[in-house]
């Protein structure tokens, strides 16, 4: 089986040696490196050209999903990584990819942990997922059309097996300029099963320009995540359509846990507002409980945590309304103080 290590790169000049050093450097495996540049207008060009085996893509800035697509087109391995240059693969990430799709060749979609790492390079304690057992595994299609959330990493921590990848891209560019990552988790469940691996096989750099860790939290953030969930939305659905899967037409209709807090979240900052006509703070948490509670693909710990903050947000009370807003699930910030807090032993 050939891997397909696809780097991506735009103005990460600082980070592009030790991402694509780290994708030569596969053990046990047959791997093809190639590297993507999207109209960078740091150094990274001159990096690019001191590296020797890898093909490479220069193209004009077209954001994420647009070097995604551009990377798989000139790929051509049975399971493809796509990795962000300011990451880094371990060396038997690829082997152990390897030998999951082999032993289940249905599989669509590998997840691995990833060792979270500073802006140097530096190894922290924490891991994402911070505990085994919290990635998904088998069949989602029924979750995904009932539940919507689940797990699922960012952009490096995901192989993915050509023949789903060719069901479901290319990725609309208009769409996903940025986290592109987010429709493939959520059209890919639609074509195939998911299997996922407690080894840390990768390392995910927290920095001051990731979108995952940095960036404003107010309510323009939460109405943008909530547009961006109607999108994904569409888009699963006309994947659905295609793959013979039972899929619901309205986008509230699945208990989705995630998306309720965001729209929970906009309420709060502007109850004037919502990001949906109708919404409001006592209805959207009761749902909210109702939907991280019964999940089945979240831990307890999330669950209740979800749960409690839904609780917390309802209460008629200024003081737990800044508690709610502060400490809103699935935002940059709180991803960002979770990265910073020492891995439980």
């Amino acid at each position: 089986m050939l891997v397909s290590v696809v780097v991506l790169n735009y103005n990460y000049a600082q980070f592009l040696a030790a991402s694509v050093g780290s994708a030569l450097a596969q053990v046990e495996a047959d791997v093809e490196v190639v590297v993507v540049d999207d109209g960078s207008t740091d150094s990274s060009r001159d990096v690019i050209e001191t590296f020797s085996g890898v093909r490479v893509i220069l193209k004009d800035n077209g954001g994420q999903a647009s070097a995604m697509n551009a990377g798989f087109a000139e790929s051509r391995g049975d399971a493809v990584i796509f990795l962000d240059a300011d990451d880094l693969l371990l060396p038997t990430a690829a082997r152990d990819v390897t030998a999951e799709f082999a032993a289940h060749p249905d599989a669509a979609w590998v997840m691995y942990r990833l060792r979270l790492l500073d802006a140097q390079g530096h190894e922290s304690q924490n891991v994402r997922p911070r505990r085994p057992g919290v990635m998904p595994d088998g069949d989602l299609r029924s979750h995904v059309a009932r539940y919507r959330c689940f797990h699922w990493q960012p952009t490096s921590g995901n192989a993915f097996a050509r023949h789903a990848l060719a069901q479901v891209m290319p990725i609309p560019e208009a769409d996903y300029r940025i986290s592109a990552d987010a429709y493939l988790a959520t059209v890919v469940p639609l074509v195939g099963s998911i299997r996922s691996l407690d080894a840390v096989l990768g390392g995910y750099r927290v920095h001051g320009k990731s979108n995952f860790t940095a960036g404003a939290v107010d309510a323009r953030y939460f109405h943008d995540q909530v547009n961006r969930q109607i999108v994904n939305h569409g888009h699963a659905r006309r994947v659905a359509s295609s793959a013979g899967v039972a899929f619901p037409a309205d986008v509230k209709t699945p208990r989705d846990a995630a998306f309720l807090g965001f729209r929970m979240s906009a309420v709060l900052h502007d109850a004037r507002h919502p990001a949906m006509d109708g919404d409001r703070r006592l209805g959207l948490a009761a749902r909210g409980v109702h939907a991280a509670l019964t999940n089945p693909q979240l831990p307890w710990p999330n669950r209740l945590r979800r749960a409690t903050w839904f609780v917390v947000g309802a209460l008629p009370v200024e003081r737990a309304r800044r508690w709610a807003i502060a400490h809103a699930p699935d935002t940059p910030a709180r991803r960002a103080e979770l990265a910073a807090q020492p891995r439980a032993s």
